[in-house]
């Protein structure tokens, strides 16, 4: 499978895998013209896609849907939890191709999609895992997520690979000048996962085999690339890991496209 994040943050979200002739997006957080773009910049084109994913319906995640729904022909694939909510029903599908998912596997070609339920504001939340179906290459996305408990970890337990949310630096949040409300929503259970928070899980998943993070929504107000990044870093090598050979942390950017990855069965080539 190839994966590359278009987009990360509170401003927009978007990720391109590939596998085969088989070409999807999860999540259309960007503007059309943008979405164009990164795909341009990656070799690809917007009308070569099959199907998109949405893992909610906040704006920055959908906010390019209407438009694609109505001028391209491939498959939206909504939860059944949310696919009755004003936001989807006011948008004009064609016909047969909107797609509704449970919390069961699905596949979109050879790509096997098996989504679980997050803890986040909106009406019904996922994250995914994807792998070439029956194979072991297998790619984890949790980017929005005020708790993950245990339902969480089991979700993602074996994924090679984890776009994984550390979304803001605590410090930083509580001098930072959001209103108390809005700091509050974003610390509960139902927000984001702090840096703290992320590395807790991921210390939990690379126990049961993931080994390479890719940090993704990033706050710009409320933490920078560096304190996540770092967090990670100083996590790992203080329990006698070595980045890049151990263990391998890449960033997620929200005003370009992220690294360029190729998931194998064996081995993680980042290109």
């Amino acid at each position: 499978m190839r994966i590359v994040n278009l987009a990360s943050g509170s401003k927009g979200n978007s990720t391109f895998i590939e596998y085969g002739t088989c070409k999807v997006l999860i999540d259309v957080g960007i503007s059309e013209r943008r979405i164009r773009q990164e795909l341009f910049d990656i070799g690809e084109k917007l009308e070569d896609i099959n199907a998109v994913l949405i893992t909610h319906e906040h704006s920055d995640h959908i906010k390019s849907l209407e438009v694609l729904a109505r001028k391209f022909d491939f498959d939206v694939f909504v939860h059944e939890e949310l696919v009755s909510s004003n936001i989807i029903r006011n948008i004009n599908f064609k016909d047969g191709k909107l797609k509704t998912f449970s919390n069961q596997k699905f596949c979109v070609g050879e790509i096997e999609f098996c989504p679980f339920e997050l803890s986040h504001d909106a009406i019904y939340t996922v994250g995914f895992v994807a792998n070439v179906h029956g194979s072991n290459a297998k790619v984890g996305f949790i980017t929005d997520a005020g708790f993950a408990g245990n339902s969480v970890v089991e979700a993602l337990s074996g994924v090679k690979m984890v776009f994984i949310e550390s979304n803001y630096d605590e410090e930083m949040i509580d001098h930072g000048h959001y209103p108390y409300l809005v700091k509050k929503r974003i610390k509960s259970e139902f927000g984001h996962l702090s840096n703290l928070q992320s590395i807790e899980l991921a210390s939990k998943l690379y126990k049961l085999g993931t080994k390479c993070f890719i940090l993704s929504h990033i706050s710009e107000n409320n933490n920078t690339n560096e304190k996540a990044f770092l967090n990670y870093a100083n996590f790992f090598q203080s329990h006698g890991l070595t980045l890049d050979n151990d263990v391998v942390i890449r960033l997620s950017f929200a005003k370009k496209h992220g690294n360029n990855f190729i998931l194998n069965e064996e081995f993680i080539e980042n290109e």
